[in-house]
């Protein structure tokens, strides 16, 4: 398990549990001001890149004009190389340089076949030639069934039917549209704590601890090597309580007592594609450290002119 430290010295911890590129889960220790700030910051503070105005050259698909740009406005785009652009609220249009706030793509389509073409975000093509798993591109959708790289649905064009649009993807965060949040799902909740009174288990008999372990739907518990109930994955209880209930049908209702383990949670962060899971959470802490330290000179700054 990987730990990190906010700062030496500091009572904020956070404690890596499950990692992958879709899906983060770690455990966090500290204030729940903090916790809260961090999942808020996760949502809607951390930048990427998504469509925001599409230019409509020709459109004959089933989709009104309206459907269609909103449509590829929620197609996630890769954003590792955000960093690098500029908000186009930052950028002077006569001088700054298209690249340097936007990346273009063209979707041109026509059908000729009887029969239905499937237009995808596969069709979408960068004008400003960018390649690489890095580039700022539509995140890869595969086929569940075998695999096969199958891309965002966008509409479909029939016999004669036609698209040609130009879009332009800039930067932005998930205040400003939910297109730009990079997050399917941020939460925490309480770390559990589970105490065993091992005096009253003492009297169980094998069968009945077994019944208790089993009645947890989330295999916090387990039986070791001694026959006795322990606690094995204290991360992965919900407070469901039916560890609790079954003991009480045996009558022991205090052989398990459950309460929150104080300022410490478990976060769960899953990715919308846009960026790693472990990268959004890096960013997020960037972001929070970035607007603490704003305030600190605000405040400094404040201080000095009453002494003045």
């Amino acid at each position: 398990m990987y730990k990190y430290n906010f700062e030496q010295n500091s009572q904020h911890r956070i404690e890596i549990l499950e990692l992958n590129d879709e899906k983060c889960k770690f455990s966090f220790e500290g204030d729940l001001s903090i916790a809260n700030a961090i999942r808020r910051v996760m949502i809607a503070e951390v930048p990427v890149m998504a469509i925001h105005f599409v230019d409509i050259i020709e459109n004959t698909s089933p989709l009104s004009d309206e459907f269609l740009a909103q449509r590829l406005g929620l197609i996630p785009l890769v954003s590792y190389a955000a960093d690098s652009k500029m908000y186009d609220w930052e950028a002077d249009a006569d001088t700054i340089d298209d690249q340097k706030t936007k990346v273009v793509f063209t979707l041109r389509q026509k059908n000729l076949n009887d029969a239905p073409l499937e237009i995808t975000s596969q069709h979408l093509e960068p004008e400003f030639g960018q390649v690489g798993e890095m580039a700022i591109r539509p995140v890869r959708m595969f086929s569940p069934l075998n695999n096969k790289e199958v891309g965002i649905p966008i509409t479909r064009l029939g016999k004669n039917q036609s698209v040609h649009v130009r879009c332009h993807a800039l930067k932005g965060f998930g205040k400003m549209h939910a297109k730009w949040s990079p997050i399917n799902i941020a939460t925490f909740r309480h770390e559990a704590e589970l105490n065993i009174d091992h005096s009253q288990q003492q009297s169980l008999s094998l069968m009945e601890k077994q019944s208790i372990r089993d009645s947890c739907p989330m295999n916090v518990l387990a039986i070791d090597a001694n026959q006795d109930l322990v606690i094995s994955a204290i991360e992965k209880c919900v407070f469901c309580e039916e560890c609790i209930r079954c003991a009480e049908s045996i009558k022991k209702p205090r052989l398990i007592k459950m309460q929150h383990k104080k300022n410490k949670y478990i976060f769960t962060v899953e990715s919308a594609g846009q960026l790693k899971a472990a990268d959004i959470v890096q960013k997020a802490l960037i972001v929070l450290r970035k607007k603490v330290d704003e305030i600190s000179q605000d405040l400094n700054f404040a201080q000095q002119q009453q002494l003045n």
